[in-house]
């Protein structure tokens, strides 16, 4: 009895002893990847100080290395967009080729290579955003693609979840522009707002207002012309006509401004009758 127990113990010794030694030689992934990974490696690719500027420039920086003895040659990176759990079809491909060494042993961190500033929108997302008013709910999940040195295609997640336009607390700030100011009914004016700023990205939208009008939205352009009416005016006097503008960016901050149209009748219209 005591003869198998000691040939039992030898043999869990045995099995021990030769999984480190698998394990070792793919650096310490074998179960992820497969059996298969320890007579045809693939490179294992790790990322390191991975860091998110946090603000509408919304750009990220790492470390790409590996840990086994297999060499990795990036050929660009992937974004993919979701809305919440909802991933939207803008997936975006940049093509960026770049090169990192194997380490010099299994298990061993190898020398890393730096990917600088890469920008998680693109124009694509803007419009998005844009359209569907999505402020602050676009994420993204970013991949690395490439092959290795055994000549495996790898596509590598990096990070998930990240901001796609990084974030913005600032608001813009409205600018409104009128001409004529004044003048006789019907008066046609140009309303302009492009000179309202932001510091981030830019701004996604324009409303414009104009109470005396309308109860709702006047314009959501830029810039417009209207013609102000005589009927508009209630009483003997001049009447004043007040426009506003909320410009609102890319990350839902809002910033508004109003100014002031003063139309008049004209003096045919205003002097009762006949001289």
């Amino acid at each position: 009895m005591q003869y198998k127990n000691k040939k039992n113990l030898y043999k869990l010794l045995f099995i021990i002893i030769l999984l480190g030694f698998l394990v070792s030689l793919v650096g310490c992934n074998w179960l992820s990847l497969g059996l298969l990974n320890v007579f045809d490696p693939q490179a294992q690719v790790r990322i390191k100080n991975f860091d998110y500027t946090d603000d509408y420039k919304n750009v990220v920086t790492f470390d790409v290395f590996t840990i086994n003895q297999v060499e990795f040659i990036g050929s660009g990176f992937e974004l993919e967009y979701y809305r919440g759990s909802t991933k939207l079809d803008l997936t975006s491909s940049v093509g960026v080729n770049f090169y990192v060494a194997p380490s010099s042993g299994p298990g061993v961190e190898g020398t890393a290579t730096k990917v600088k500033e890469l920008c998680l929108y693109t124009s694509a997302v803007l419009d998005y955003v844009k359209i569907y008013s999505a402020f602050n709910e676009i994420s993204c999940d970013l991949y690395i693609m490439g092959t290795d040195g055994a000549g495996h295609d790898l596509k590598v997640k990096v990070a998930s979840g990240i901001s796609a336009l990084g974030v913005d607390n600032e608001a813009p700030t409205a600018v409104i522009s009128v001409e004529p100011a004044s003048g006789d009914c019907p008066l046609t004016v140009f309303f302009d707002g492009s000179g309202s700023t932001d510091d981030g990205i830019g701004i996604a939208q324009y409303k414009w207002y104009l109470p005396q009008i309308s109860s709702g939205i006047i314009s959501t352009n830029i810039s417009f012309s209207k013609e102000l009416a005589c009927s508009l005016i209630t009483t003997d006097s001049d009447e004043v006509i007040t426009v506003s503008l909320t410009v609102t960016d890319y990350h839902g901050n809002e910033g508004s401004a109003a100014e002031s149209v003063t139309i008049t009748l004209p003096e045919s219209s205003s002097d009762g009758g006949c001289s």
